[in-house]
């Protein structure tokens, strides 16, 4: 693997960290930057050890995480989504959220159950160590990254939009746990 598909690996595994830490930040209102970090690391740890995980694992699972990844994605998704819904239908305050850790390692959880399949099918090419252990560090500092700049985005949009910009994060979670299904 050349270092630009690697990159573009890395790019694609957190785009969904993205989305995920911007839809579900709308609720944090004005965010510390030692919270955007906490919740920007959380999400990176989970995705690049999820890599690393599937590529040590090799082939013997991968017709297992094939099997479950898509419906543990839209469970947990579906689930922060139609609370985010729900909270912002009723003009709640209480909403799930990425503010508290719960909650914050289920979103992370989620995105990142696709991760173990990339780093199986990583495996399952014959890509070495190097390979893998760059892709590891690399997706872990591209999600950190779109991590810190989609949590401030959905913090900023909650501020100004209120239980709409709840609604609509609830709607983005649960749409992408659907989005398989659809593909």
């Amino acid at each position: 693997m050349g270092f630009v598909e690697i990159l573009l690996l890395a790019l694609s595994l957190s785009a969904d960290s993205f989305v995920v830490s911007m839809g579900g930040s709308v609720s944090l209102g004005k965010v510390r930057p030692l919270k955007v970090l906490q919740v920007a690391m959380v999400f990176g740890v989970v995705q690049s050890a999820c890599l690393f995980a599937g590529w040590i694992s090799g082939y013997s699972i991968v017709a297992y995480i094939s099997r479950v990844a898509n419906y543990v994605a839209l469970a947990v998704l579906g689930y922060l989504g139609v609370s985010m819904l729900v909270a912002g239908i009723r003009n709640s305050s209480e909403s799930v959220d990425l503010g508290g850790m719960k909650s914050l390692c289920m979103a992370a959880v989620a995105t990142s159950v696709d991760a173990i399949a990339v780093g199986v099918s990583l495996a399952m090419g014959d890509t070495g160590f190097a390979d893998a252990f760059l892709a590891t560090v690399l997706t872990f500092a591209i999600t950190v990254i779109a991590c810190v700049f989609g949590i401030t985005a959905g913090a900023a949009t909650g501020r100004i939009f209120g239980n709409a910009a709840r609604i609509a994060g609830g709607l983005v979670l649960i749409f992408i746990g659907l989005k398989p299904f659809f593909s």
